[in-house]
């Protein structure tokens, strides 16, 4: 019958063929012909061709041979509200034709061993369509946590790198700070000897380039016990403290941009730093002899080069930038 000739009730039928079809027998892209269409067919899909009969008589075997050529090599199924003859039935089997009836009330059930083939394998597609959506969803539901835990770690790592920078940072000037208040202490104090012994200056360097105590806390290092090395790593940060106050009164600050005196700086700072290393500042737990033993022998090399420049700008007399002892008044002779 053409479409213009169906009532509203067999284009219900067919609407309610077509969800069957996707619903019960998986076939999920079937769909209802449009009016007008040039076929004997009801229903299409990629793999189905299906009629739907609304008729009070049951399905001859005439309707199912036209099916049967109109269907080709695609699965065919008919819907029938009123049943199928016996010849129909047998044609159908022979055929491999899927026969099903339908109610007014919205029942569909297979008549024929065909049919009930399809709706198992229906099932079974469904079950296999629900698993792998079932797995799909799992599985992006598993990637997304693991993403957001990745990127919670990832701000986790970058909030505590940001932190030890932080705190990397205020260690650095509480540490350059404590230099520059032991530099200028140790300065002033040199000044003030200056002020009573003009050539107190020269015996510091002397003194300093005589020193042997580098060489042999350097020396000691790999069998230095544990509660000797504070003391020995702090009679070593004293004369350098000695020598940078040294360099800084025989420096005059026009000349401190020089490459000298700011590479005789990075000498003393790195002495320091490496003072610092075998003395365990900001470690937990103790330093290995090795460690100690590398970074003293590091401080060795940098009092040879300290002590090496202190020689080189040390004036042979008493520098004029130096103030000289005032003699008091009462024993300046008077003649």
């Amino acid at each position: 019958m053409s479409a213009a000739g169906k009532d509203p009730q067999w284009r219900d039928a067919e609407r309610f063929a077509e969800r069957h079809a996707r619903t019960v027998l998986a076939r999920t892209d079937v769909r209802v012909t449009p009016s007008g269409t040039a076929t004997e067919l009801d229903l299409l899909g990629s793999d189905f061709a299906g009629r739907v009969e609304h008729r009070r008589s049951p399905v001859e075997r005439d309707d199912l041979e036209d099916l049967r050529s109109a269907a080709g090599a695609s699965v065919a199924v008919f819907y029938s509200r009123s049943g199928y003859t016996k010849t129909a039935v047998l044609w159908a089997e022979e055929h491999r034709i899927a026969l099903f009836g339908y109610t007014g009330t919205g029942y569909a059930a297979p008549m024929n061993q065909c049919a009930v083939e399809l709706v198992r394998r229906g099932e079974t597609e469904s079950e296999q369509h629900v698993r792998a959506a079932t797995e799909l969803v799992a599985r992006r539901a598993t990637a997304a946590r693991q993403e957001a835990e990745r990127r919670e770690r990832e701000a986790h790592a970058q909030e505590l790198r940001a932190e030890n920078e932080a705190r990397e940072v205020a260690e650095r000037r509480r540490v350059e700070r404590l230099r520059s208040e032991t530099l200028l202490g140790r300065t002033v104090v040199l000044l003030l000897a200056i002020q009573l012994d003009p050539d107190a200056l020269r015996s510091t360097v002397e003194r300093l380039a005589q020193s042997t105590l580098v060489h042999a806390v350097a020396d000691a290092a790999p069998r230095m016990p544990m509660n000797d090395r504070p003391h020995a790593v702090a009679l070593v940060r004293s004369l350098f403290d000695d020598g940078a106050a040294a360099l800084d009164v025989l420096t005059p600050p026009a000349s401190r941009d020089g490459t000298p005196y700011r590479a005789a700086r990075q000498v003393v700072e790195r002495a320091l730093d490496a003072l610092d290393q075998a003395g365990g500042a900001g470690r937990v737990g103790h330093v290995a002899p090795e460690t100690v033993a590398v970074q003293l022998r590091q401080v060795e090399r940098c009092w040879r080069a300290l002590v090496d420049e202190l020689e080189r700008v040390v004036p042979a007399t008493p520098s004029s930038l130096v103030p000289s002892q005032r003699r008091p008044r009462h024993l300046s002779p008077t003649y």
